[in-house]
Parts: C-alpha cells; sequence; structure tokens
C-alpha cells in the first residue's frame, strides 16, 4: 500500500470513528501506525472532565499514568507547543531533562518507550485535546518524513474530535430538550416543510385525542370543524412560506402576524382552542431540537393553567419583571402585538424589552428565544 493510500485509509477511519465511538481504539492503532508508532494516546477533556480516552500499545496502568499527567500536571514543554502542530519530545526538551520527568518514569521507560511526538490538538479554557505517539526502546526517533505524515493527518483527526463531542452534547441536549417539552402544560407540536408532524407533546396529544377542536394524525395536524381546518392550514403554510423567505416572524411578519393565529371551536361550555403557528429555521433551533423543524405550533387552552414561573425566568437569564412577563407570554405562543396588550403596554415599549431579552439570552429572533425557553427546563410546566 502506497503513503498516499495509508493516509486515505487512516483519516477515513478517524472520521469513521467520529460516527461510531466504537471505532476510536482501531482509528488510533490506524494513525499511530501511519507514524511508524507502537504506542499512541487520544485524550480529550470538555470543562475540565474527561471527555473520551483513547490509548493503544499501553498498558492500562502506563495509560492510566498518563492520563493523569496530561489532565492534572501538564508539563510545561507540552503547553509551550503551539495548538495543532506536532513536535518531537527531542526538539522542545533535552534528552537528560525528559529522562527526568514523570511522563518518562511513570509511563515511557516502565513501558519501554523512548521516543515520542506529542500534538496539543486543541488548547482553550473549556477544552484540551492531546495527541501523542511513542515508539520502543531502541528504534530511532521519528524522522522529518514522520511529522510531515502527521501533518497531513492531525487536521482530520482535531476534526473528528470536534464533531463526535458536539453529536454527543447534540444527543444529551436532543434528550433533554424533548424532555422539557414534553413536560410543557401546553400543547406544543413541530412540524417539517411538508407541514408533517416531527414530535407532538403529551399536551397536544391528549388535546387530540379528545377530538374537541384539534385533529391529530400521523401526517396531519388539523381540525374538527372544516372551516377552521383550512384557516389552520394556511396559517402553517404562511409560516413555512414566510420560512423560507427568511423573513423574521417577530418583526417583517408582523402586519401578517393575525392570519397566523387560528381559533379551533370546542364544545360547550369549553373556550376555543387557541393555535398560534410561528415560522422557524435551523438555526433557531441550534441545540438539540430536529434541524427538519420549518413551523412550530403552540396550542393553548384559555381556561387552562399557566404554570410559568416568572421567577425562575428571571433569574436565570437576569431579566427585569417586565421582561420575564413578556418573555413567558412569547413562551406561550403570543406575538409581539398581543404581549404588548397583554401587559399593557405599547408597541414600541414591547419591542424595546425585547430587544434587551434577546440580548440578554444571546438570542437574534423571537423564534430562537422561545427555542431557548422551551429547552431551558425552566418551570413552564404543570
Amino acid at each position: 500500500m502506497t503513503r498516499v493510500e495509508t493516509l486515505h485509509r487512516t483519516i477515513r477511519h478517524v472520521y469513521e470513528a467520529a460516527l461510531v465511538p466504537a471505532n476510536w481504539s482501531p482509528a488510533l492503532a490506524e494513525v499511530a501506525g501511519s507514524l511508524g508508532a507502537q504506542h499512541a494516546s487520544l485524550i480529550v477533556q470538555v470543562d475540565g472532565a474527561p471527555s473520551l480516552t483513547v490509548f493503544t500499545g499501553l498498558e492500562p496502568k502506563h495509560a492510566r499514568h498518563l492520563q493523569h499527567e496530561f489532565e492534572t500536571r501538564l508539563p510545561g514543554w507540552i503547553k509551550a507547543i503551539p495548538a495543532g502542530t506536532l513536535r518531537r519530545q527531542t526538539t522542545e526538551i533535552s534528552e537528560a531533562d525528559f529522562q527526568r520527568t514523570d511522563i518518562y518514569n511513570q509511563v515511557v521507560r516502565p513501558a519501554g518507550m523512548f521516543y515520542g511526538v506529542v500534538a496539543p490538538l486543541v488548547c482553550l479554557p473549556d477544552q484540551q485535546i492531546h495527541f501523542s505517539a511513542g515508539r520502543d526502546l531502541g528504534l530511532t526517533d521519528f524522522s522529518d518524513d514522520d511529522v510531515d505524515t502527521a501533518s497531513l493527518i492531525i487536521p482530520h483527526l482535531t476534526t473528528a474530535v470536534q464533531a463526535r463531542n458536539r453529536l454527543a452534547a447534540a444527543e444529551l441536549r436532543a434528550k433533554g430538550a424533548y424532555e422539557v417539552i414534553a413536560r410543557l402544560d401546553f400543547g406544543v407540536i413541530l412540524l417539517d416543510a411538508r407541514m408533517r408532524p416531527i414530535f407532538v407533546n403529551p399536551r397536544a396529544e391528549v388535546l387530540g385525542r379528545a377530538g374537541d377542536g384539534l385533529s391529530l394524525k400521523r401526517n396531519e395536524v388539523s381540525a374538527m370543524l372544516q372551516s377552521e381546518a383550512k384557516g389552520l392550514r394556511d396559517a402553517i403554510s404562511m409560516a413555512i412560506g414566510m420560512n423560507a423567505a427568511g423573513r423574521d416572524a417577530s418583526e417583517a411578519a408582523m402586519a401578517r402576524q393575525a392570519s397566523m393565529r387560528c381559533y379551533l371551536s370546542r364544545r360547550p361550555p369549553r373556550r376555543p382552542l387557541v393555535v398560534r403557528v410561528l415560522p422557524v429555521d435551523a438555526t433557531d433551533f441550534p441545540d438539540g431540537i430536529s434541524v427538519a423543524t420549518r413551523a412550530i405550533l403552540f396550542v393553548m387552552e384559555p381556561d387552562g393553567p399557566s404554570g410559568i414561573d416568572q421567577m425562575a425566568l428571571a433569574t436565570t437569564f437576569h431579566l427585569t419583571r417586565r421582561e420575564a412577563v413578556l418573555a413567558t407570554l412569547l413562551a406561550r405562543g403570543m406575538d409581539l402585538a398581543e404581549a404588548a396588550t397583554q401587559q399593557g403596554i405599547g408597541l414600541g415599549t414591547a419591542r424595546g424589552y425585547l430587544k434587551q431579552i434577546l440580548a440578554k439570552t444571546d438570542t437574534h429572533r423571537q423564534a430562537e428565544l422561545v427555542s431557548l425557553l422551551l429547552r431551558s427546563g425552566i418551570q413552564i410546566v404543570s
């Protein structure tokens, strides 16, 4: 196999490991082999805690010692290596000084190694990623060709590890996000671009099963009355169309918001359900909710409980009382004009409050704000 073929195979295995965690050990062995090394380690810390540790060619006790050194007392000569750069130990520290280090005496010498290379892949306050490889005692030092080979692999290894971290975090956030939405005391339905439900929380399911106003099917959200069904479909279609045009639901579409609110009649004496349709795009749900979401439906019962802990909301995001009230109204599906009327303030004042809320929550649009609140775990539950 040629050097180019070996590189391609190694890089392919590295990216496969990002998708299938069980493949990290063989992928690291491929990386070590491409450098002519018998031992290698990949140590990842996120927010000061171990996130991924992979070793090849090392006994468990030696691997534990090496992990401890990298995570708790990283040597100064390794700290001095620029991120994304692989260096030979012999160019960074003299052999005499190296033989006095803890890494040498607790890992390298007991494991029968001597020459090594180290690459700090990422060096950030909240993320540290280090790769190292070593050769058995008696073998020659890593050559310039070996370092050049590593320089072609290191960027891909860095990208794969970061992709793995994002995927793992997204899976946890997705689980948490849906669990939070599932506990909401009002109906929430996420729709894709073809107006099909992606996710329906339990409260919306209860309302749909009641056959009283809302109609829920596997591939359709509708209303029990035909006249109201058309209005709901039109509102959803409008929201998705606005999203496709890249328009902001909270501002650019203000004049059209009234037609994106529907009332679904229920049997007396129950008051009609209020359905608000909010357009979203993939950037509005970056943390955990399906990026296929293109519209979100809030199904509210005017005679139902509020269940929103405005104090917790204010404390969490450092909002004023009025800002917290406005945020909770928006989280329940009201548009800015409706929320302003509910609070007894002018639309201009509400816009000013919204601007402050967006700044404090580090969001940029009403849909993104609603996404954050739905995922935050704030008590907007019964």
